[in-house]
């Protein structure tokens, strides 16, 4: 890792991350300087881990976020104000478990 990964320059415009959307240093929010990419969405029913029932339509996005201070980035996945982040390395994971898991893959596959 480069000292511009965990400290990128800004120009005002662009962010030299090749993945960040954000527009840094339009305004004076503190938002600003959070690195956001595009994200893809997709509409999924959904519910709490501790919900039963049918669930909800909801709009879900999965992009790469890396706030202030990070020294990484995280796989962002949000459903409006409800949101979780996965180190790269925990979403790595997660892939893996997807894919390898006979339970999981089998419950995906039908």
């Amino acid at each position: 890792m480069s000292e511009n990964d965990v400290h990128p320059r800004h120009s005002g415009a662009r962010c030299t991350y090749a993945w960040c959307t954000t527009r840094h240093g339009l305004t004076v929010h503190p938002d600003d300087e959070t690195h956001r990419s595009s994200g893809s969405g997709f509409t999924a029913r959904v519910r709490g881990s501790d919900e039963s029932g049918a669930g909800r339509e909801s709009e879900v996005e999965v992009g790469i976020l890396r706030r202030p201070g990070d020294v990484e980035n995280w796989l962002a996945i949000e459903l409006g104000s409800v949101g979780l982040a996965l180190s790269i390395d925990g979403a790595r994971e997660l892939r893996r478990v997807l894919a390898e898991d006979p339970q999981i893959r089998e419950a995906l596959s039908s």
